[in-house]
């Protein structure tokens, strides 16, 4: 685990992984999770040649928090770490509810991204049909927490101080929600272990930083799906009941530069097994950030 210091004096956690001479992605986690969870696409990296920088956001692991925060103020976090990596261009790879994070940093820095890939989205709640297919107990605290906001919070602090308490129970509770496709992904030790780890991790620091990010999901991103100009890769596995087909569906429609990938017989985690085929069709697509800006910018 490494830091680096952002211009406002707060420290940036993050970690790196896969082939250290590859192709740079900046990994986002999902939520609640942190840096950790780039581990399980490691070793499909190393043999793809991808690059993995995965930063803890705010208040999670060891990044420093930073209260009130907005969507997009994580663009100029993001920058910043690039800019201390001496990268000018890279690309942006996330999971579940990174879905927000990738795309402002779409819209706030297009010139510096060559790749933008969503792995099992999750994408705004309040749309109609989104969550259709989801599992009845996630869409169940989802929509009480779109409809109090108050209560969302309870929820992720009764969340977080069991986790603390007993990631093992949370960790098989969530378990359970999953079809038999995805627990079958953590009959794999080690990464069971990965996934007990990082969830113990999010909540390092206790509950601010994940109840934070759920209020952000949950209300205005502060920018539109289609102010999203760049191409986006998205991955759904089409037995996913956390991030359902009908999430994914919607990105694809409301992206106009969406490139979707739907994956049957797979599930929330399918994609950890065959990241290979997802690096290969990800990377097979030429880079367009530099492209994309320069026919942006005024004459």
């Amino acid at each position: 685990m490494r830091s680096v210091t952002l211009p406002d004096g707060r420290a940036l956690a993050y970690e790196e992984c896969g082939d250290p001479d590859g192709v740079p992605f900046v990994f986002m986690h999902g939520i609640p999770s942190t840096r950790m969870a780039a581990r399980m696409i490691h070793a499909a990296a190393v043999r793809c040649g991808v690059r993995l920088i995965a930063p803890d956001r705010p208040g999670y692991g060891h990044s420093d928090p930073c209260p009130k925060r907005t969507l997009l103020d994580w663009p100029t976090d993001v920058a910043a770490l690039a800019d201390a990596l001496q990268l000018l261009e890279f690309g942006v790879l996330g999971v579940s509810g990174a879905v927000p994070y990738l795309l402002a940093c779409a819209v706030a820095m297009p010139q510096r991204l060559t790749h933008v890939a969503i792995l099992s989205g999750l994408g705004p709640l309040r749309e109609p049909g989104v969550m259709d297919g989801m599992n009845r107990e996630t869409a169940a605290l989802y929509r009480l927490a779109l409809r109090s906001p108050r209560l969302g919070r309870v929820w992720m602090t009764m969340l977080a101080a069991t986790a603390k308490r007993s990631p093992l129970l949370v960790y098989r509770q969530q378990l359970s929600y999953l079809p038999e496709v995805d627990r079958a992904v953590f009959d794999n030790p080690e990464l069971r272990t990965l996934r007990l780890d990082d969830f113990a991790e999010a909540f390092r620091q206790g509950v601010d930083g994940a109840s934070w990010e759920a209020r952000l999901h949950m209300t205005d991103w502060g920018f539109g799906l289609e102010d999203v100009g760049l191409d986006v890769f998205l991955w759904q596995g089409e037995l996913d009941r956390h991030h359902p087909v009908a999430m994914g569906r919607y990105l694809e429609r409301a992206l106009r530069g969406a490139r979707a990938v739907f994956a049957p017989e797979v599930g929330a985690f399918g994609f950890v097994g065959r990241m290979d085929s997802v690096f290969e069709q990800l990377l097979d697509v030429p880079a367009h950030g530099r492209e994309l800006a320069a026919a942006a910018r005024p004459a």
